[in-house]
């Protein structure tokens, strides 16, 4: 009882030891494959912290009032975004993980696009969605699929802010505004 005991034991070790191995292996490999993203991106993006307002002007002709509330939270880790189009509230929380940083889209649409900073250049911030992360495709759902912030370096009381809403019969529309500190 005692050799079969102690054989179950080792056996156990060894499969635990070799499965640390191959978890090890995959997530060195997947942080490999990321793209990595200037901290800094997240440090500007916190600097939004406060109130905002515009009006959200869309492609398809309609426009809402739109107010922006951030609040740098968790320790510094997230930038949450509570926003209210034309009396929807929604919520979006910013963060920078693994060297990427991430937005996180709580949508009216009912659903959770994932997005990831696909560039930075001059203040200006653009987002993709990735469907993977997401659990969405545009086969079958509307989401949305891209984001931009423009951090105007002119004026630190105003930003430009676009997303699209995509979905199987193509980008649904593009809503633009720009937004001042109230």
């Amino acid at each position: 009882m005692k050799k079969l005991l102690l054989l179950l034991i080792s056996i156990t070790a060894i499969s635990c030891n070799n499965n640390s191995t191959a978890v090890e292996v995959a997530e060195s490999t997947q942080l490999e494959t990321n793209t990595t993203t200037d901290p800094n991106d997240f440090e500007e993006l916190k600097k939004l912290e406060g109130k905002w307002a515009g009006t959200l002007e869309r492609t398809d002709g309609s426009s809402d009032e739109l107010t922006l509330d951030y609040t740098v939270t968790s320790n510094g880790s997230a930038l949450v975004e509570e926003s209210d189009t034309g009396g929807t509230e929604m919520l979006s929380i910013f963060n920078f993980q693994n060297d990427e940083l991430l937005l996180t889209h709580y949508c009216g649409l009912q659903n959770k696009p994932i997005s990831k900073l696909t560039g930075s250049n001059e203040g200006v911030l653009s987002f993709a969605t990735d469907s993977e992360m997401s659990g969405l495709t545009l086969e079958k759902d509307t989401y949305v699929t891209s984001w931009e912030i423009s951090l105007t370096p002119e004026d630190a009381d105003k930003i430009m802010y676009k997303y699209t809403v995509s979905g199987p019969d193509g980008d649904v529309f593009t809503a633009t505004s720009t937004l001042s500190r109230i």
